[in-house]
């Protein structure tokens, strides 16, 4: 939990930099709804719900709680969301963006393939690992057939598994698409597993050079074993 506070804190200071509530008061004196307002109330809304999801759960957390967390009126929060899941649903949606961001990013900054997938697990548990519980609760919401997170989270997939192919496009054995998936399926079960028991951080470190091993063994087998 400290962990994901830190991370909020982090993120809320970037807020604060761009002019927080200071800005927001401001511009809704000069003329009512500037083109900056929204988004600043939508970040305002959605950062100050992360600590209120992970600690109550997204069943027991009411659009109340976000309101005094967020210290908006029930009308601003409903002008930019419609219920909780909404809050929940942008959440995940900047999550998943800024994952596959540095994804990609990195393709450019590994010297080889076996470098980059290496350097990529490593990302994605670090980066679960620091946001923390929020994380496992939109993951286990993601699951859900039902749940809006669904589609983002086949999104996400499809996306990581379009890197995964671009990045070792030259690899002369081809690869089923499925094998990508069942690879990224691989990293989000241990990944839950994981935060769901509070695992220390020596079994997180096994499990990123296990999944490294894995997808070098299965994505780049001319070269992974040396």
């Amino acid at each position: 939990m400290q962990q994901a506070l830190a991370e909020l804190g982090a993120v809320r200071a970037v807020f604060e930099d761009l002019g927080g509530y200071g800005a927001v008061a401001q511009q809704q004196e000069q003329d009512g709804e500037g083109p900056l307002i929204g988004h600043l109330q939508r970040t305002n809304i959605q950062l100050a719900a992360i600590p209120v999801f992970a600690r109550k759960g997204l069943a027991e957390t009411t659009v109340n709680d976000l309101l005094a967390a967020a210290n908006v009126s029930r009308r601003t929060f409903y002008k930019y969301f419609e219920n909780k899941m909404q809050v929940l649903e942008g959440i995940y949606q900047t999550a998943v963006a800024l994952l596959l961001s540095r994804f990609s990013e990195m393709q450019s900054i590994a010297g080889s393939p076996q470098a980059w997938l290496s350097a990529m697990v490593g990302r994605y548990f670090d980066y679960h690992l620091a946001v923390g519980p929020i994380i496992r609760l939109m993951q286990e919401e993601a699951l859900r057939a039902d749940s809006p997170l669904a589609a983002h989270r086949q999104h996400a997939h499809m996306e990581m598994a379009r890197l995964l192919a671009e990045r070792l496009h030259g690899d002369t054995r081809p690869t089923d698409p499925l094998t990508y998936r069942a690879l990224i399926w691989a990293m989000e079960a241990a990944s839950l597993e994981l935060l769901g028991r509070a695992a220390s951080r020596a079994e997180i470190e096994q499990a990123k050079r296990v999944l490294s091993d894995l997808l070098i063994a299965s994505l780049c087998p001319a070269t992974g074993s040396t």
